[in-house]
């Protein structure tokens, strides 16, 4: 454990983020930034590689400090009567660190306590030792003049650090800087005291080569020259195992690594490898190749963001690897500190182009262009008057993002002179100046005649005719139309001069059509945003045809032009396309401009209200719609006429009708609605049918299924897959406010969903409440209680398959439906199956995930901290998920809160508790908030016993007897627990360093005897044979086989007598205590194998072979 908690380095543990369809996501990935709590690591299947790169602990070759062990009493506690004194005594020692305010006896406490030992405090985590680092860091950036100021001047510090556990002003100035001591001499460190260590600045040396190393090494360069690429591995991982800070050991892997085909494995062990050196070029070289040889996927991204801030960490100024992490944040969609590092490399290199178009893009996609357009200025401006064309890097592409960004921002006039100057330099003709004094673009006809040649100062032989309009590129030639349609109608017959050059009747195969579709679509918007409508469709109509430009929102473009020429036929035939992508938030983004062209202001106004409510604003505002509904808007549309003005040109007009047209097209739209509506309910009793039928071919096939006929199991999920995307795909069962319950269908639909083309919300409908009683219960006229039962059995059975991610996704859908979600029998029984699933799958972080949740729904219940523990024992693998950090937070806060609810009010005021710790552990839950808000009156042993083994598997042994004590006082005559402190105790006495390694073995040599005669006084055979094991298990971990080998031979002998109990519980199963076929474990084998290997290593192979075909022969 107290490895864990010095090892700091880049992490590679990444948060999920969810992303719905259609939905943007954040800037910020926090994922690539996360304070990392391990040193960096990588996951292989190859044993060797992962023994070679987990065996040494640090990467970087650091070496940490061995946990300092405590001296705990020599004999174990004698039975006693706990009374209420005895448990204000333990309590008191729960938080108390109250500081003494007399300066010499805290000295004294302090010189005791060595550097920064989480060994000494159980509650030391990582995010107290991130805090001691920062004010470590912030003590040793000051100026050692400040601190020669302040000796003599306790309260005048100018560190603002209070590092430790001194008394509030203590600060760091040591005993030199007390009042008194006056200024003759500069403070001194004293012994112990936490903080830097004396000697130079700099990074450690490395360690000296050995004998064995340069041997390894050089065996590995011979095997790597001769491509004998395995002995090469294996003296590879021995080198590194004897010196792991000679990075070219971990190059030379790589290499082989990559040779033999294992990509990802190089790519690790170069990463973990670099990180023991401070080499810049070992660095570069990591980079190089996770570019190379990397997948495009978070982990290389993290990597690489890893080893770039390494590289800027040595040299700031390192402009290449400054530039990677920016393309490497852009890359990962973190526009925002991308922009930053623009920012930066433009400060070194302002005229960088390939940084410019970064700038530019992430600008963009931030909605702020105008951040960018300084920048870009600068660079024109500088190429154009000192570059030449052909060498410059302002070309084309270059310009036409900048032309873009003027239009973006609407700065027409500056759009078409920069437009105009940047070309013309660009094909050479800068010198004529004496075009920027015409009011048109007569300088980018395609023909000197008509209106080129009117100019005086044209000489038409000076430059060829590609010089002009013929040379303008196509999309910046669009921009200028752009620009003089947006400075209004007098320039419109000059936009769309420009648009001509598309030559949107072009049928040929290189028609500008054929390659650039997204340019036409760019400029129907434009015209059609301009109410252009005829020659908008020139424009759109082309693109019907190429199926990528065919969408939601261009149907509806097509649907306002042919609504507004008076084109009904050409109107329906487009409504018809989109209809069937109702669920689309783009359809009703169309939807909305229609009605905003018809002058439908409430239903636009009703669509814009609910795209804001499911998250679709950006949508809104993307699209030109606006967000913010005038005050005095009437909810009823009011009749507005399309017509002709000065301002608004139109083509074409449609149609004025009069009232009783109006009146007549209100009936039939009436009577179409009605007709639709006859329709979807059909459809509806349509799939009722069909899935009731499913749901009967299900049945039919459960018992074959539970038979065990794959055949029947693959035809069930088959059906089943079908069943259950119906009922995912109810929006009524998914809201998306969580808490929001079910409360019907229709009611549902008309809260939530957006309106159908032909059906509107009744003005006041929306303000009722729906009352229980009308609330249904049946989905396709099926019970919820059945739907649930029966889509826990599709878990279950994709679990029996192996099937992971179905399991997990059928169980994560019925947790988040509100017909479940709000009832707490089903969401019980919901998790109880999660945590069936997980043991069935050995998934161990889901069977933690939903372990912690019955701990957490039922704080301070025994058996929820014993069902954490049997979960834990029963799945087989990996325990870093039991031990992992957010669970020992959760529990360490939990026993927190115990002990500080257990306090009398009157001792809780006696301890230094922050008001936050107050805060917190006082929550009432009860409606009282008396400190003890969960009502407890005693301590848990179980919640101090789970939280022990937590900290017995983390190898911090110290700390687990702290906790392990505590439950022994409570339950002194318990065997498990007695058994936990004597295992500790040995564990202690194994480590390399340790105080005092008899005394510890002792220790736990009595507390071991002790267990072994609790769990043997009740003469029951399982537990009999289960203390003869563990007694020889621990003779055989000290090397006392003549201990052991007695101790195994009674496991064999008991082994008869634990059958026979195991087969009277069988008899005896209908009483209620065991079930039929209960089991009852075994250790025989488990004995025999041990005996065996005792034998054999003796040399007794004889009686080895015989204990084998005897006990472990099946």
């Amino acid at each position: 454990m107290a490895n864990h908690y010095y090892q700091h380095g880049p992490g590679n543990s990444y948060h999920d983020s969810v992303v719905y369809d259609n939905e943007e996501t954040e800037d910020e990935n926090w994922g690539l930034h996360r304070p990392a709590l391990s040193f960096p690591s990588f996951q292989t299947s190859d044993p060797a590689l992962q023994a070679a790169y987990y065996s040494y602990g640090d990467p970087r070759g650091g070496s940490y400090p061995d946990p300092t062990i405590h001296k705990l009493r020599s004999s174990a506690l004698p039975d006693e009567t706990v009374n209420t004194d005895t448990l204000a005594v333990l309590a008191g020692g729960i938080g108390n660190e109250a500081e003494n305010s007399e300066d010499d006896g805290l000295d004294a406490e302090l010189d005791q306590i060595p550097p920064e030992d989480p060994e000494h405090d159980p509650d030391f985590g990582a995010s107290d030792l991130d805090d001691e680092e920062s004010a470590d860091s912030s003590t040793d950036e000051s100026d050692p003049e400040d601190e020669y100021e302040a000796v003599g001047r306790r309260s005048s510090l100018k560190s603002t650090s209070a590092r430790g556990r001194g008394s509030k002003g203590r600060g760091r100035g040591g005993r030199a800087g007390r009042l008194g001591d006056g200024p003759t001499k500069p403070p001194r460190r004293r012994r112990g005291e936490i903080g830097r260590r004396k000697g130079p600045y700099g990074p450690r040396a490395h360690a000296e080569t050995t004998p064995r190393f340069k041997e390894l090494n050089g065996k590995l360069t011979e095997a790597f020259l001769e491509k004998n690429w395995d002995q090469g591995l294996e003296y590879g991982f021995e080198a590194i195992k004897e010196n792991p800070e000679v990075f070219s050991v971990h190059g030379t892997i790589a290499e082989i690594l990559i040779r033999k085909g294992r990509i990802e494995d190089a790519l690790g062990a170069l990463y973990v490898g670099v990180h023991a050196t401070r080499d810049p070029d070992a660095w570069r070289y990591v980079v190089e190749k996770l570019l190379e040889f990397g997948v495009d996927t978070k982990e290389t991204r993290q990597r690489l963001q890893d080893c770039y801030s390494t590289l800027l960490g040595m040299d700031a100024n390192d402009y290449a690897s400054r530039l990677g992490r920016m393309k490497n944040y852009h890359k990962a969609g973190q526009h925002i500190r991308a922009r930053n590092e623009c920012f930066k490399l433009l400060e070194a290199n302002p005229h960088d182009n390939e940084v410019l178009n970064h700038l530019s893009e992430c600008c963009f996609s931030l909605g702020q262009p105008e951040i960018a357009l300084p920048s870009y200025e600068n660079f024109v401006t500088h190429c154009m008057e000192n570059d030449l064309p052909e060498q410059s890097g302002l070309d084309w592409g270059f310009l036409d993002s900048f032309a873009d960004m003027l239009i973006q921002m609407q700065r027409w006039d500056d759009a078409i002179k920069n437009i105009t100057l940047a070309s013309r330099w660009l094909l050479g003709r800068s010198e004529e100046t004496f075009w920027d004094w015409e009011e048109d673009d007569r300088e980018w006809d395609a023909e000197n005649e008509p209106r080129r040649v009117e100019v005086p100062d044209f000489s038409p032989g000076n430059h060829d005719a590609g010089a002009y309009g013929q040379g303008l590129l196509v999309e910046l030639r669009a921009k200028l139309g752009f620009a003089r349609l947006g400075k209004g109608f007098n320039h419109i017959k000059e936009a769309l001069h420009h648009f001509e050059f598309l030559e949107p009747e072009d049928e040929a195969e290189d028609a500008y059509i054929n390659g650039h579709p997204d340019l036409f679509r760019e400029v129907g918007d434009a015209l059609r945003e301009a109410k252009l409508y005829q020659e908008a469709l020139r424009f759109y109509e082309p693109l019907k045809n190429k199926l990528d430009a065919v969408d939601a929102r261009f149907c509806f473009d097509l649907a306002i032009c042919y609504q507004a020429l008076g084109r009904d036929e050409d109107y329906k035939n487009s409504l018809q396309i989109f209809k069937r992508n109702a669920r689309d938030p783009q359809y009703h983004i169309g939807l909305a401009k229609l009605y905003q062209s018809q002058g439908r202001e409430a239903d636009m106004w009703h669509l814009i209200k609910q795209l804001k409510r499911v998250g679709k604003a950006k949508l809104v505002r993307d699209a030109g719609l606006p967000l913010v509904q005038p005050e005095g808007l009437e909810k009823e549309a009011t009749a507005q006429t399309i017509g002709e003005s000065d301002t608004s040109p139109v083509v074409y007009t449609p149609p004025q009708r009069d009232n009783g047209q109006e009146f007549s097209s209100a009936k039939r739209r009436y009577g179409e609605g009605r007709r639709l509506r006859q329709e979807r309910i059909e459809r509806d009793h349509q799939q009722d049918m069909i899935i009731n039928s499913l749901w009967q071919d299900m049945k039919g096939l459960d018992s074959a299924v539970d038979a065990g006929d794959t055949d029947a199991l693959s035809e069930w999920l088959g059906i089943a897959n079908e069943v259950f995307a119906d009922f995912q795909s109810q929006q009524s069962f998914f809201p998306r406010d969580r808490h929001l319950k079910f409360i019907g269908y229709g009611r549902w639909r008309k809260v939530l969903n957006l309106p159908d083309d032909e059906q509107f919300i009744p003005a006041g409908e929306e303000d009722g409440l729906t009352e229980d009683k009308d609330i249904p219960v049946h989905y396709r006229r099926i019970h919820f209680d059945e739907w649930l039962e029966w889509i826990l059995l599709l878990a279950m059975r994709y679990a029996k398959s192996s099937n992971r991610e179905s399991c997990w996704d059928v169980l994560n859908v019925a947790a988040n439906a509100n017909i479940f979600a709000h009832e707490q029998p089903r969401i019980l029984l919901i998790r109880n199956i999660s945590m069936t699933c997980a043991l069935l799958l050995q998934d161990n972080q889901r069977l933690v995930e939903e372990a912690r949740w019955f701990m957490k729904w039922y704080p301070y219940v025994t058996e929820t901290y014993r069902l954490f523990c049997a979960v834990n024992r029963f799945c087989r693998g990996d325990v870093s998920f039991f031990n992992s950090g957010p669970e020992q937070k959760f529990t360490l806060r939990a026993v927190k809160t115990m002990d500080f609810g257990l306090l009398p009010p009157e001792h809780r005021m006696n301890f230094l508790f922050t008001d936050g710790d107050r805060v917190k552990w006082s929550e009432p839950s009860s409606g009282r908030n008396n400190g003890n808000p969960h009502e407890l009156v005693e301590h848990d042993p179980a919640l101090l016993v789970l939280y022990g083994h937590m900290m017995f598997v983390a190898a911090t042994y110290t700390s687990a007897l702290t906790y392990y004590f505590r439950a022994y006082v409570l339950r002194p005559k318990d065997p498990i627990l007695n058994l936990c402190i004597a295992i500790s105790y040995v564990q202690m006495g194994f480590k390399r360093q340790t105080e005092n390694r008899q005394f510890q073995i002792q220790q736990g040599l009595s507390f071991l005897q002790r267990y072994y005669e609790l769990r043997t006084r009740d003469n029951v055979a399982i537990h009999m044979q289960e203390a003869e094991f563990n007694m020889a298990v621990m003779w055989h971990s000290l090397g006392l086989l003549h201990l052991a080998v007695p101790k195994y031979k009674m496991c064999l002998q008991l082994s008869e007598r634990v059958r026979q109990e195991q087969r009277q519980i069988c008899e005896d199963g209908g009483d209620g205590q065991e079930g039929d076929g209960a089991y009852v474990e075994d250790f025989a084998a488990d004995a025999a194998f041990a005996l065996q290997l005792i034998l054999s290593t003796g040399g007794d192979f004889r009686g080895a072979r015989k204990i084998a075909e005897q006990w472990l022969v099946l």
